[in-house]
């Protein structure tokens, strides 16, 4: 897959990314970081770039191990319903 060179702008600095990834994908991306950028912008008192970011960050990776915990719950609920029609199952052929 050929790679499609992009540009950004982020904390007022212009990024060039290069990127072979679905272009509405990218999009989607860059559109959750922007939200993201502009309100930790609004939640950090000293306005520093650097800062305003770690914070974006720190939000998504929160959002991210929100979202992997209910993963795991779903296909653990998922693996005891099964087991458990597994067992109805097979007690109705004995």
């Amino acid at each position: 897959m050929a790679s499609n060179p992009i540009e950004i702008r982020l904390l007022g600095q212009r990024i060039a990314l290069k990127t072979a990834g679905d272009p509405e994908l990218i999009q989607e991306v860059i559109q959750i970081v922007s939200r993201r950028i502009e309100d930790a912008e609004k939640r950090v008192k000293s306005g520093i770039p650097h800062h305003v970011a770690l914070l974006a960050l720190l939000d998504l990776a929160e959002e991210h191990v929100q979202a992997k915990r209910r993963v795991v719950e779903q296909q653990r609920q998922f693996e005891a319903k099964a087991h458990e029609l597994k067992g109805l199952i097979e007690a109705e052929f004995k």
